[in-house]
C-alpha cells in the first residue's frame, strides 16, 4: 500500500446536493433501519442490537411516499444488519425505484449469510427490485469477521450486480492511517491492491474486478466504546465548521420510528428525536426540527454557536477543544451542556436515560412518541 505523499482523508463528507443551499434543516436524504438486531457484537457500536424493536413495512412505505412528495430524492439503508430483515429492504427498495429515488449506501457486515447460494438468492432479488446505489462494507478491527466470508460477499455482489464498483469499504480508527489492517488482509483475499487517490482523496481498493472507496469514520470513545481508551478525543484542534451538511440534512429513520437529523453516532441519542413515523409526517419533522432548540441551531448557526454560548456561559465547561464534530455533539449532549434540550439520552454505556441539563431542569419538548 502506498502512503507517499497523502493527504489524509476526512471522516465528512461534502455536503449533500441540495437545490438551494440554506441555512436551515432541508433534507434531501432518507434513510431506513428496519432492525437493530445484527450477528456480530462490536465492542465501539452504538446501535442496541439487542431490541428486537421491527420497523413495520407499510408504515415505511407511507413515509417514503411522504418524502418523494416533500421532495427527498436519496434513500440508504442502514441498522444493525439490513440483511436480517431482508423483506423490509426488498419491498423499500422496489417502492423507492418506481418513485424515481436514486440509490446511495446500503450497509453491511458483509457476513450475515449462511452460504454462497443464500447470498446469491436474497441479493439477486435486490437487485431485481430495482437497488442501483452501492453495498457499503464496514471492515475494521472490531468486527472480528471472517475474511474469507467477507470476500465471498465481495465476490457474489460483483457477479449479481455485474459492476466493478458495486461495494464501497468504511473503516473506523483513531486516525486515517489506522485500523487497515483487515482492509489489507481482504484486499490480499481478493487479489487486489490498496493504493492512494489524489482525486479522490481517499484509499482505493483496486483489482481486475473490484473498484472500491475506503471511507474513513473518526472513532471516539462513546457508548459501548467509552472503555477501548486510546487517543485522547480532545485533541486541542478545534472540528471545522461544515453546519452538519454531510452526515446531517436528512431524515434517519430507526426500528422504532424514530426520525433523526443526522447519521453521526450522536444521532442514537433522545435529544435529537424529532419526530416519530407513526405519528408525524414528513412536514411536520421537517418543521419540529427547524423549531428544537439544539438540531434548529446546529443547522442555522453551526456547532460552533453550540459551542460559543456553552463556552460564554462557563469557560471551563469542556475539558478542550477536539476536531470531531460528532464526538463534541455527543458530549455536550450527554452531559447536559446545551441549551433546551437534557442530559444522557444514551442506548448503551454511562449515559442512558434522562438526565438534567445544565440548568438542573429536565426538559419537555413534546415531540410525540408512538
Amino acid at each position: 500500500m502506498s502512503t507517499q505523499n497523502v493527504t489524509p482523508p476526512t471522516a465528512r463528507e461534502p455536503g449533500r446536493p441540495v437545490a438551494r443551499r440554506t441555512r436551515t434543516f432541508r433534507p434531501n436524504y432518507l434513510s431506513f433501519a428496519g432492525t437493530y438486531q445484527c450477528n456480530l457484537s462490536c465492542p465501539h457500536c452504538c446501535v442496541p442490537i439487542e431490541w428486537t424493536d421491527r420497523l413495520d413495512i407499510p408504515t415505511a412505505l407511507r413515509f417514503l411516499e411522504q418524502a418523494h412528495e416533500a421532495g427527498i430524492e436519496v434513500l440508504g439503508f442502514t441498522g444493525g444488519e439490513p440483511f436480517l430483515y431482508p423483506e423490509f429492504v426488498i419491498a423499500l427498495t422496489k417502492r423507492a425505484a418506481e418513485l424515481g429515488f436514486r440509490f446511495d449506501k446500503l450497509m453491511s457486515n458483509g457476513v450475515w449469510h449462511t452460504d454462497a447460494k443464500h447470498l446469491t438468492r436474497v441479493l439477486t432479488k435486490l437487485r431485481e427490485a430495482g437497488f442501483s446505489g452501492k453495498l457499503g462494507l464496514s471492515v475494521d478491527k472490531f468486527h472480528g469477521m471472517d475474511i474469507a466470508k467477507l470476500a465471498e460477499y465481495c465476490r457474489v455482489a460483483r457477479k449479481v450486480f455485474a459492476r466493478d464498483t458495486i461495494l464501497s469499504l468504511s473503516y473506523a480508527s483513531k486516525s486515517p492511517d489506522k485500523g487497515l489492517e483487515p482492509i489489507q488482509r481482504l484486499a490480499k483475499e481478493l487479489d487486489a491492491v490498496i493504493e492512494w487517490s489524489d482525486l479522490l482523496k481517499h484509499y482505493l481498493l483496486v483489482s481486475d474486478d473490484f473498484t472500491m472507496t475506503l471511507n474513513w469514520n473518526h472513532l471516539a470513545t462513546v457508548e459501548r466504546a467509552e472503555g477501548l481508551g486510546g487517543a485522547d478525543p480532545w485533541d486541542g484542534t478545534w472540528f471545522q465548521e461544515d453546519y452538519c451538511e454531510g452526515p446531517g440534512q436528512a431524515l434517519i429513520v430507526n426500528p422504532k420510528g424514530e426520525v433523526k437529523p443526522c447519521c453521526g453516532f450522536a444521532s442514537d441519542l433522545d435529544q435529537l428525536t424529532i419526530g416519530n413515523v407513526h405519528t408525524d409526517t414528513v412536514e411536520e419533522i421537517i418543521r419540529n426540527a427547524r423549531k428544537h432548540p439544539y438540531v434548529g441551531t446546529v443547522f442555522r448557526k453551526g456547532l460552533t454557536a453550540i459551542r460559543d454560548e456553552i463556552l460564554a456561559r462557563d469557560p471551563d465547561a469542556l475539558p478542550g477543544a477536539t476536531s470531531n464534530h460528532c464526538y463534541f455533539c455527543w458530549y455536550v449532549l450527554t452531559r447536559g451542556l446545551a441549551d433546551g434540550v437534557n442530559g444522557g439520552g444514551g442506548k448503551v454505556g454511562k449515559w442512558t436515560g434522562d438526565r438534567a441539563n445544565h440548568t438542573g431542569k429536565l426538559i419537555q419538548l413534546g415531540v410525540r412518541r408512538a
